[in-house]
């Protein structure tokens, strides 16, 4: 009676996985070779050769093969980590904020700067551009960044429309990745005005690039208050112990002192610490008010 039992149970649960009942998903196998994304928000190759050294330090942690690659926009991250070809992000607060929303990455650990969690947006402008006000922007040539990003393109949009200024169509929009370029830009009167991260006229080349762009260029407006910090994240689908290794090499390298001169260079970080998803409820609020398509449910690729 007792064989017979187990054999029906046995069958059961067959029928059951066979007629579209819920079965526990497989554990992903480890995998040995893992791309770290990055995101093109200042020149490529100062976030390649620092991307590197942070690539060195977590592969030695961790056992793995991890390779950086700074990626052609801030959504290509996205993209890559859906398809399952990125497995860790350096992204903006807005790219996590859709990435957890598509794909279910998870924020592990967030930029600090200044001995804060967060960090200000700029909207600058030429000093000889007559602006002094965000209604003053109307019909100036105004330089967004990346349509992912939090500092150089939702916020500046976000602000306008506070001032009642449409930022489709009351500036002339251009999109430019690289907020050194937008500083640098805005310096040099290619355009009247544009945002950046705090404070991304100090980047390695925009000196070089505009003698005088902290005397050429003003603060029109900044963040109050200010945006969490810019995480960085893991593919939701690693294997969870892999996972869980990854998570803590990239905890423990956020207050390491030998990768603290990389980090800098990278995106003027200071240390990194941990992160949870609630943290960017705040540009959740802001994407509501300014785009609100965004946090549109999308089906995830298989």
């Amino acid at each position: 009676m007792k064989r017979r039992f187990l054999v029906s149970a046995a069958v059961v649960a067959l029928l059951s996985v066979a007629c579209g009942g819920t079965a526990a998903p497989a554990e992903a196998p480890v995998k040995q070779d893992l791309v770290m994304g990055f995101v093109p928000s200042q020149t490529s190759s100062i976030v390649q050769t620092n991307a590197d050294l942070l690539g060195t330090y977590l592969s030695k942690k961790t056992g793995y093969n991890i390779t950086p690659r700074v990626l052609t926009s801030y959504a290509a991250v996205t993209e890559g980590m859906t398809s399952n070809n990125v497995d860790i992000g350096w992204v903006g607060p807005l790219d996590y904020v859709i990435a957890h929303q598509i794909n279910g990455a998870e924020a592990v650990t967030k930029s600090v700067r200044g001995g804060l969690p967060s960090y200000k947006a700029f909207i600058i402008v030429n000093v000889k551009s007559n602006i002094n006000s965000i209604a003053d922007l109307k019909g100036k040539k105004f330089a967004f960044g990346d349509p992912l990003s939090t500092s150089s393109n939702l916020w500046p949009r976000y602000v306008m429309k506070k001032n009642g200024l449409n930022p489709d169509s009351d500036v002339t929009g251009v999109n430019i990745s690289n907020q050194t370029q937008i500083s640098v830009n805005v310096c040099q009167g290619t355009v009247d005005a544009g945002a950046i991260y705090d404070d991304a006229r100090k980047n390695a080349g925009a000196e070089t690039s505009c003698p005088g762009i902290l005397t050429k260029t003003k603060i029109l407006a900044t963040t109050d208050p200010p945006i969490p910090g810019d995480p960085q994240m893991i593919r939701h689908n690693l294997n969870s112990a892999q996972k869980q290794k990854l998570k803590d090499a990239m905890i423990a390298m956020g207050s390491d002192p030998t990768i603290q001169p990389a980090l800098k260079a990278l995106y003027t970080i200071d240390s990194l610490v941990p992160a949870q998803d609630s943290d960017y409820d705040p540009v959740r609020d802001i994407v509501r008010q300014v785009k609100p398509e965004m946090l549109k449910p999308t089906p995830t690729p298989k």
